[in-house]
């Protein structure tokens, strides 16, 4: 077989089948970055609603548990690539799908790159490195892992989830036995609506990483029941497991009389519980920047495939190969993730502040995808009203509890998040409704 043809049978390919669930659990465990997100989006949580943050994260979880309700459904109808991408295309309109998967391209981008920024403060504040050479050091060999396939990315991310979760669980009974287990009652502590809902904003951020799992659908072995369960494993164990460690952290602070605006977690663990404890802790930081930016870059690329193989983006980014994947998509899914870090670290001088405006446009990107996957549940199940009530249910209180989120946050937002947010969704549009367009002039053509 000539090369070409080759090229070509490898561009109209399917992807192979050979993600089992115990892959799909970790590496989407590893997407969320689980104590990144607490020293992140944990302490912006804390910062915002104080005491009440373990209340807030338990919110946002549930919020994420009712949009991953609707992807649990959706999952079990689509088993393509490409996710919420491919069930917009499928269910809505092909203005719609592209829409969905231009968002969740910014959305996947902005949240990886994020986490590479969150790594890169710690590292900046605890250590002194520069942040350039941290971010774009941690995110070439999460780029390396990603080319290098999700065969090798799958095996990576299982073993250091396994070890952090294991880390993270130690750390907070730790904090809670420094107290000798006295439990303080958060829902004692009060603030205004707007304000909450901009904390359950950053809270739902941290089980969110489930989002890397519905395009990698189309590599998944019985993908309608590996991705649904695996849906329901993530978004729990993730955001129970990061409102107890915050909950601990909390208790402690309350305990020993420290304040929490100033409060180093990173420090207080080096100060109170030693040496040993804090490598560990450091560990797990850096090791979630770069398993948080690999799981949404293969996410990333996966949604660009997909767009790709329904003709929406050019056909040279279908191109797959077995066990690595995407391989073109890939390139660019890292193309864009490079160009987000050098605008973010040249624009932002304080990592942490670029890790702030990254974050929220993420999730205000989430909240507007997930939104696009209720309403393709409440499309396809609407002409079965009776049988499908269930789903109707779900996908209507999940889209009113998305957009009440969405509005309040954006309300308590800075202008330049909700500006780039908007403007990408106007962007969106223009070039959907300009594809539309020329496929209009191609087939009155014919």
């Amino acid at each position: 077989m000539s090369t070409s043809s080759i090229s070509k049978a490898q561009q109209n390919q399917e992807p192979k089948r050979h993600l089992g669930f115990i892959d799909i659990v970790f590496l989407s465990m590893g997407s969320q970055s689980p104590f990144l997100s607490i020293l992140t989006y944990g302490v912006e949580a804390f910062i915002i609603a104080g005491f009440l943050a373990p209340i807030a994260i338990i919110l946002g979880t549930l919020l994420v548990l009712l949009n991953g309700l609707v992807v649990y459904e959706l999952s079990k109808r689509f088993t393509k690539a490409g996710g919420y991408y491919t069930y917009a295309f499928y269910s809505l309109t092909k203005r719609l799908g592209f829409e969905t998967g231009w968002l969740y391209v910014l959305y996947s981008t902005t949240y990886g790159v994020a986490y590479i920024f969150g790594t890169t403060y710690i590292l900046y504040h605890i250590l002194g490195i520069n942040p350039w050479i941290v971010g774009l050091g941690l995110l070439s060999i999460a780029s390396f892992f990603a080319i290098m396939g999700i065969k090798i990315s799958t095996k990576y991310a299982v073993f250091t989830s396994l070890l952090e979760i294991g880390i993270m669980t130690t750390l907070a009974l730790v904090f809670l036995s420094s107290t000798g287990f006295h439990f303080y009652n958060p829902l004692s502590f009060h603030v205004n609506l707007g304000t909450l809902a901009y904390a359950i904003l950053f809270g739902s951020s941290i089980p969110t990483g489930y989002g890397a799992i519905a395009p990698v659908s189309g590599e998944a072995k019985d993908a309608r029941k590996t991705i649904s369960r695996a849906i329901i494993t993530v978004i729990l164990l993730g955001g129970l497991l990061a409102a107890f460690d915050i909950y601990a952290i909390g208790d402690h602070l309350l305990f020993y009389n420290i304040s929490a605006n100033n409060v180093d977690i990173l420090h207080l663990i080096e100060n109170r519980f030693g040496l040993i404890t804090f490598i560990f802790v450091l560990f797990a930081a850096i090791n979630d920047g770069i398993l948080g930016s690999l799981g949404f870059i293969i996410a990333t690329s996966r949604t660009i495939f997909a767009m790709s193989y329904t003709n929406l983006l050019p056909k040279v980014f279908s191109k797959f190969e077995n066990y690595k994947g995407p391989t073109n998509a890939v390139i660019l899914s890292v193309i864009l993730y490079f160009i987000t870090s050098l605008f973010g670290l040249y624009l932002i001088n304080n990592p942490f502040v670029a890790f702030g405006v990254l974050g929220a446009i993420a999730l205000f990107s989430s909240l507007f995808v997930h939104v696009a996957a209720n309403f393709s549940l409440i499309k396809i199940s609407i002409k079965k009203f009776r049988k499908r009530l269930f789903q109707i249910i779900v996908g209507i209180s999940a889209v009113t509890f998305s957009i009440f989120e969405l509005i309040n946050s954006l309300s308590s937002a800075s202008p330049i998040e909700v500006y780039i947010f908007m403007s990408f969704i106007i962007i969106g549009f223009l070039v959907a409704e300009t594809l539309s367009m020329m496929e209009e002039e191609s087939e009155q053509e014919e």
